[in-house]
């Protein structure tokens, strides 16, 4: 049986044609994404740390592939800024199609959300911060702190400085003394971790709305086309 071979023409002319659907279909103007929060959790909530994890799905409404250059976005929780990301995923979301991204921000109860927003960016007092961060705190799944061992109230160091158990044992003590920083380390947690239980307790426990807001840019070839959003999740 012979080889049946297409003229070379017949080639050109379906390549030619090819290219010409290719470039029918590029779009002339970029059309933007759309932002989609799927939902945060808590992926670790302890006395100080909370790693909040956030999924965000990107969708292309564009019929041609596009480039994910950039996301950036803050979480806030009744009114207060939480976490913050900057991230450059450099990801290709197919025509028409979607990615997920996932990513934790991890909220410090003491050194962000009492230091940095209150103590500092407020100028409320060290013990008052702490009081005040309590409730945002507890809505976002924090366990309750233990502000009596913060090194800056001092109870630690006041029992450190005192004698030890084999000292009053052994009676090289003076007990008016003892008794004295007991008194003193005693009366400082019930002054200042009692004003935190109460304000812990007084504290509703959730929902927690989280409000994220941001912006993503997408690509494809030299158009750029950036995508502002402003998205709500609440977890009970």
């Amino acid at each position: 049986m012979k080889k049946i071979y297409p003229p070379i023409a017949v080639l050109m002319i379906a390549v030619l044609l090819g290219a010409l659907a290719c470039a029918a279909a590029a779009p002339s103007e970029l059309q933007p994404c759309t932002v989609e929060l799927g939902y945060v959790t808590n992926e670790w909530a302890g006395e100080e740390v909370i790693a909040a994890n956030v999924l965000l799905t990107v969708k292309n409404p564009n019929p041609v592939p596009v480039t994910l250059d950039a996301v950036d976005y803050k979480i806030t929780v009744n009114q207060t800024e939480v976490g913050m990301k900057t991230l450059v995923p450099r990801l290709i979301i197919p025509a028409n199609g979607s990615v997920d991204l996932s990513n934790i921000s991890i909220i410090d109860y003491s050194s962000s959300l009492a230091v940095q927003r209150l103590y500092i960016g407020q100028g409320k007092d060290y013990v008052t911060a702490h009081v005040m961060a309590a409730g945002l705190w507890k809505v976002l799944g924090g366990k309750k702190p233990p502000f009596w061992s913060y090194p800056a109230v001092g109870v630690l160091a006041t029992i450190k400085s005192g004698p030890t158990v084999a000292d009053i044992q052994a009676g090289k003590a003076d007990m008016a003394a003892t008794i004295g920083l007991y008194a003193k380390a005693r009366g400082t947690v019930d002054l200042v971790q009692g004003n935190l239980d109460k304000a812990w307790d007084a504290a509703p426990a959730g929902p927690c709305i989280y409000n994220v807001t941001g912006k993503a840019t997408i690509s494809y070839g030299s158009m750029s086309k950036d995508t502002a959003f402003d998205l709500k999740y609440e977890r009970t």
